[in-house]
């Protein structure tokens, strides 16, 4: 029971630091980051691809070779990116309980990257195939803010790996 208590009164950043984390610790860095791979956000259950008969775009943002176009709409708690990959239909990307989507841009070609927040710390990276129309990639990632902040108030106090007891 005593050691429930500690555990429950220890601060976060104690606790964050039983975390691998990728590279060095948050109280090692200069300023906060973005960290991959800290989480595993079930985005799926937040995303769906379809296809739609409609009209071909017209103010989309162009792909590399001009061929294909992209359009987002919406962005918090839903969002739609409708894909023209000169198919004869349109693919429509529906997120829902969306934060917001950012970074939206072409990779390549065919090939689109778009980083949705579920939240103010948590988003997945993901990577689309306009071709194949699916998602080819994806990754969690966490704004590590808090954990740098909690780290450089808690650390002083209580000694890190990069800050010291003073």
């Amino acid at each position: 029971m005593l050691a429930l208590i500690v555990l429950l009164l220890l601060p976060i950043s104690v606790i964050a630091a039983e975390r691998n984390w990728p590279g060095l610790p948050p109280d090692c860095w200069k300023e906060s980051r973005y960290v991959h791979g800290q989480g595993d956000w079930e985005w799926k259950a937040n995303v769906k691809v379809s296809q739609v008969k409609a009209p071909r775009l017209k103010n989309g943002v162009l792909s590399p070779n001009k061929g294909y176009s992209f359009l987002f709409e919406g962005g918090r708690p839903d969002g739609k990116l409708t894909i023209d990959a000169e198919k004869g239909h349109l693919i429509v990307i529906e997120f829902k309980e969306l934060f917001g989507l950012a970074e939206i841009r072409w990779v390549n070609e065919k090939l689109i990257f778009m980083r949705p927040w579920w939240g103010r710390i948590a988003a997945t990276d993901l990577i689309f195939d306009a071709e194949l129309e699916k998602f080819v990639w994806s990754e969690s990632l966490v704004d590590g803010y808090l954990a740098w902040q909690q780290y450089h108030e808690s650390c002083p106090k209580m000694g890190c790996d990069c800050i010291k007891r003073k």
